[in-house]
């Protein structure tokens, strides 16, 4: 049983290889690989071919636990010294990483996307550890705290998020450390300079422009989710300007050319949030603009006929990239079968 087991493993092994090798080639995508391991259980334990009842029964206990936690800690808050917070939010830390890396287990993989879920839950509670660290940090500064001190608090918070990433890439891992990275970088804005509509949209988009470009140079294991948050937090800055009258055309100028970017983009990358990005950032442009060019004189319903016209006309330039980007994979796939099925009569010529 113990060789029967060491075969599937080994051989799990080579298609996991053999997947990320294709993806790497573009061959295929990464949810493409992800349907391919669903549907041939690579990878796939004991535990996980029970189903995902044992994961659900698993994050319900956990948040019931967390829960009482909190309740316990919060009727007695009060009473509890600075100290006394303080040392009891850092075990509640160090329980959690300690539990995470239980979780994931002593033979778990490392730098391996979390895809059982074992892993899952491992990356849900070292996603909560960078959380309660940033938290820890926080309470050991003394009153009254600073932005400064935020920030350092964000950034203790940032190292263990992303730290836990590289050990374990998850998608609750990613998303930890992409909340404490804009915590930590608006917090820095505001110890530097005044924190206004303007100053933090440039951090949201600087935030959301690492994000994206890391996810798509396929730093970040969880990609989709990586370029799906990175082009939120991008939108969400070119329109935080919005609620200054002075930078409101700024703001819709650069939703624009982050749309057109996006529409752009997708002829290479064609992954479909990227084209759902640009069409949502062109639509948002559209209206804001002849609103603030016509000082509101457009009425409420000719601005939601002009945004209505201007989705339809993004959705067609959508579907147009998308159905040509399918043209184009249909002929690279059709080539590459061609020559596969030449080269044995090629070879029988040469013999």
């Amino acid at each position: 049983m113990n060789q029967q087991r060491g075969s599937d493993q080994s051989r799990h092994r080579g298609q996991e290889e053999g997947l990320r090798a294709l993806v790497e080639r573009g061959v295929l995508t990464d949810e493409q690989a992800d349907a391919v391991r669903d549907e041939l259980r690579i990878g796939a334990t004991g535990e996980q071919r029970r189903g995902p009842i044992a994961e659900i029964v698993g994050y319900l206990g956990g948040a019931l636990v967390l829960t009482g936690a909190v309740v316990l800690v919060a009727s007695s808050w009060n009473q509890l010294s600075e100290t006394a917070r303080t040392t009891l939010l850092g075990l509640i830390t160090l329980g959690l990483l300690t539990a995470g890396f239980v979780a994931a287990g002593r033979h778990g993989p490392r730098f391996e996307l979390a895809t059982t879920a074992r892993l899952r839950v491992a990356g849900v509670l070292l996603a909560l550890a960078s959380v309660t660290t940033a938290i820890t940090i926080g309470l050991a500064m003394p009153d009254p705290i600073s932005e400064g001190e935020l920030a350092i608090a964000g950034a203790a918070g940032l190292v263990v998020a992303t730290a836990s990433y590289i050990l374990l890439p998850s998608v609750a891992g990613l998303l930890a450390a992409a909340g404490l990275l804009v915590f930590t970088v608006l917090n820095t804005i505001e110890a530097a300079a005044e924190l206004d509509e303007l100053t933090a949209g440039i951090g949201l988009f600087g935030c959301g422009a690492l994000l994206t470009v890391l996810a798509l140079a396929r730093l970040l294991r969880t990609r989709l989710t990586g370029i799906g948050v990175g082009l939120a937090l991008t939108i969400a800055g070119t329109q935080a300007p919005l609620g200054d009258d002075v930078a409101e055309p700024v703001a819709y100028t650069a939703t624009f050319l982050v749309g057109v970017g996006c529409l752009v983009l997708y002829r290479w990358v064609h992954i479909w949030v990227v084209l759902v990005a640009g069409v949502v950032a062109v639509s948002l442009a559209a209206p804001e603009a002849v609103w603030h060019l016509t000082d509101g004189a457009v009425g409420g319903a000719a601005v939601l006929l002009i945004a209505g016209a201007v989705l339809l006309v993004a959705s067609a330039i959508g579907f147009r990239l998308h159905r040509n980007a399918e043209h184009t994979e249909t002929e690279v796939g059709t080539r590459d079968t061609g020559t596969r099925d030449s080269r044995p009569d090629n070879a029988g010529l040469a013999d």
